[in-house]
């Protein structure tokens, strides 16, 4: 009977031990865990202040994007109106033209 006693014993002991390194694996496994836990959650903190200071941007962006968008459409109306305005090739020959024509006239009532 303490043979067997014994043999349980050690067994039970056998266990212990077994049970005692894989309570250090699991400790272990726990701390790098933990640690990694930690490094996601700064590297997820690190992208929200980065996510947010990118939000800010392109909102200056879009206000810079729609102040230009008007100081463009200012520019769009100025030209239409200097363009219905202002004289054309055509017009500047056909002055060109006329003028000539008048200088003429003009030489020939002071030559005769």
């Amino acid at each position: 009977m303490e043979k067997i006693l014994k043999l349980v014993l050690d067994k039970l002991d056998s266990l212990d031990q077994k049970i005692s390194a894989m309570d250090e694996r699991i400790t272990g496994m726990d701390e790098r865990i933990t640690s990694e836990l930690k490094r996601h959650e700064d590297l997820l903190n690190q992208l929200i202040n980065t996510v947010a200071a990118t939000n800010v941007k392109i909102s200056d962006t879009n206000e810079r994007m729609d102040a230009l968008e008007t100081k463009v459409d200012t520019v769009i109306e100025d030209v239409k109106e200097i363009k219905s305005s202002m004289a054309t090739k055509q017009d500047l020959e056909y002055y060109d033209q006329m003028i000539s024509e008048h200088s003429r006239e003009i030489y020939k009532l002071k030559n005769n």
